[in-house]
C-alpha cells in the first residue's frame, strides 16, 4: 500500500510541474496581452484598490465595505467589480465555513 501512495504523491508532483510549465508557456506567449490587461485593470481605482487589499484575509462583504470607502463608490458598484475580476481569473474566492475571501491568483505573476 505504501508503493501505491507513493506512486500517486510523484503522479501528482508530475501533473503539477507540467501544469507550472504550461503557464509558464502561456504566460510567455501572451505577455503582452496580459500586461495590457493588467494595466487597464489598474487604471481603474476601484479594481486597483480590490487588487491591493484582497489578500485572503477579509471576508467578502468586509472587502466591498473597506474598498466603497475608500474609492467613494458604492458597495454595489465595488461588489460588482468583484465580480467582474473574479470571471476575468484577476481574483478567486476562497469559501471558509459560509464566508468567502478573495484573493489574487498568479495570472500578473
Amino acid at each position: 500500500m505504501r508503493v501505491k501512495i507513493m506512486s500517486e504523491e510523484a503522479t501528482l508532483k508530475d501533473v503539477v510541474d507540467r501544469l507550472d510549465q504550461l503557464i509558464a508557456l502561456w504566460k510567455l506567449a501572451n505577455q503582452e496581452i496580459i500586461e495590457k490587461a493588467k494595466n487597464e485593470i489598474m487604471k481603474d481605482p476601484v479594481s486597483r484598490k480590490i487588487l491591493e487589499l484582497a489578500d485572503g484575509t477579509r471576508e467578502y462583504t468586509v472587502l466591498a465595505d473597506e474598498v466603497a470607502k475608500a474609492t467613494g463608490k458604492s458597495t454595489r458598484t465595488v461588489k460588482a467589480r468583484i465580480s467582474k475580476l473574479a470571471d476575468k481569473g484577476v481574483i478567486r474566492g476562497l469559501r471558509k465555513g459560509g464566508k468567502v475571501y478573495y484573493q489574487p491568483t498568479s495570472i500578473f505573476d
